[in-house]
């Protein structure tokens, strides 16, 4: 069994075979993983939670999540040009900055330190488009990454009615 959580880069490949086990063993391995799971869960550790799930809004779903706020940052760029659409989850671990996002590609000359080697440790393609989820613990983080310099990410993040993630923070 494959999990793909995104968070960190197994150096081991290799995948072993499943071998001859009775299905009464095969039981117990996977309980042993569930245990697993909950003590690593327990210590703090979601190696094996994905950064963010994406689910779909349910009709009946009247109040959004609070705990998994949908934002979007949306800008034309000075720097090169294009426009600049990105996705950001608001979880209770940060703010994770959505794969498919279309980011800044040039670095401006007053980039934070933390950011630059941010971008330059994520898989963006020739395009912008960010081909992972990336996290980051604060909002202005997230937006510096997204436009490549500084940023105010109270301010430009956005939920898909235009309210900016200060004016929700406000309204608390």
């Amino acid at each position: 069994m494959t999990m793909v959580a995104g968070r960190y880069i197994v150096k081991n490949g290799n995948e072993p075979t499943s071998g001859n086990i009775t299905e009464e063993k095969e039981s117990e391995l996977e309980e042993f993983i569930d245990y697993a799971k909950l003590v690593m869960g327990t210590l703090g550790h979601k190696v094996f939670e994905k950064l963010a799930d994406m689910k779909v809004k349910s009709e009946t779903q009247e109040t959004p999540d609070t705990d998994e706020l949908l934002l979007y940052l949306k800008r034309n760029s000075g720097k090169s040009g294009i426009l600049i659409e990105a996705k950001c989850k608001q979880t209770n671990e940060g703010f994770v900055v959505l794969k498919g996002s279309h980011i800044e590609t040039i670095d401006s000359n007053s980039i934070p330190p933390a950011i630059k080697v941010s971008r330059e440790k994520a898989r963006i393609d020739e395009n912008g488009i960010l081909q992972e989820d990336v996290l980051f613990r604060s909002p202005s983080y997230a937006a510096a990454f997204v436009v490549g310099g500084h940023a105010n990410g109270l301010k430009q993040w956005k939920t898909e009615d235009g309210k900016t993630l200060r004016d929700l923070e406000s309204n608390e």
